[in-house]
């Protein structure tokens, strides 16, 4: 028989809170609307038939470090559900869960989990390195663009 792999396995969850409907926040979870709102980022469309997220698009993405990250968009809902998995070679792979849902009609939840699993002793390494306040500083800065933006009059 052969024993079941045990690779490190680490879940984060948080929610944010955004001033805006969910029917305007989702479009701007799509690697080219991120564009719009968060600094620096830079997504390659390797395929899409709309140039925007939608089921089974694939895209890659350079992490700090210079290495392609490939990701998958997994599940596209429009305006509840978008569910990307990221590939980062070497290291570990990263499933990214954004759920949303309205307590009012101009505020949106968004329920974030990643859950990372390491491929190597490097992704082992990594993840093991990784504090809850770092994810938590990432999301924050993260939800503090996308409000930001939101809060801008429309273009």
């Amino acid at each position: 028989m052969i024993a079941p792999a045990a690779a490190t396995r680490l879940t984060r969850e948080c929610r944010q809170t955004l001033h805006a409907s969910h029917e305007r926040v989702f479009p701007l979870l799509c690697p080219e609307r991120e564009k719009e709102w968060l600094p620096g980022w830079e997504a390659r469309w390797i395929h899409s038939v709309s140039g925007f997220a939608e089921p089974r698009a694939v895209f890659a993405t350079h992490h700090d470090k210079g290495a392609e990250i490939i990701w998958v968009v997994a599940e596209h809902r429009p305006a509840s559900r978008v569910h990307f998995v990221r590939w980062h070679l070497g290291t570990m792979v990263v499933d990214i869960e954004l759920d949303l849902s309205s307590p009012q009609p101009a505020t949106t939840w968004l329920d974030i989990r990643y859950t990372y699993t390491a491929t190597s002793p490097q992704g082992d390494a990594a993840i093991e390195a990784m504090t809850l306040e770092t994810w938590h500083a990432q999301m924050h800065a993260w939800e503090d663009h996308l409000d930001a933006w939101l809060q801008t009059p429309p273009r």
